[in-house]
């Protein structure tokens, strides 16, 4: 249940911050700076972890290769 929640707010969050990027949102509140927040860090953690596991994968399949 909690990893279908995280997963489920990771999508959110990567969904808010690409609108960001490509509407960009006012951020006229102290709510909505801190959502802001919130989500690019879920964002840029998520995007980081991504990356890593697939870097990891390639190792992985040229370990096995070998």
């Amino acid at each position: 249940m909690m990893n279908i929640l995280f997963k489920l707010f990771t999508v959110i969050s990567w969904i808010y911050c690409l609108g960001l990027i490509l509407f960009r949102f006012p951020n006229d509140t102290f709510v909505m700076r801190m959502v802001t927040g919130i989500m690019s860090m879920v964002f840029s953690c998520s995007l980081l972890f991504f990356l890593l596991k697939i870097i990891d994968n390639t190792k992985q399949k040229k370990i096995e290769v070998n």
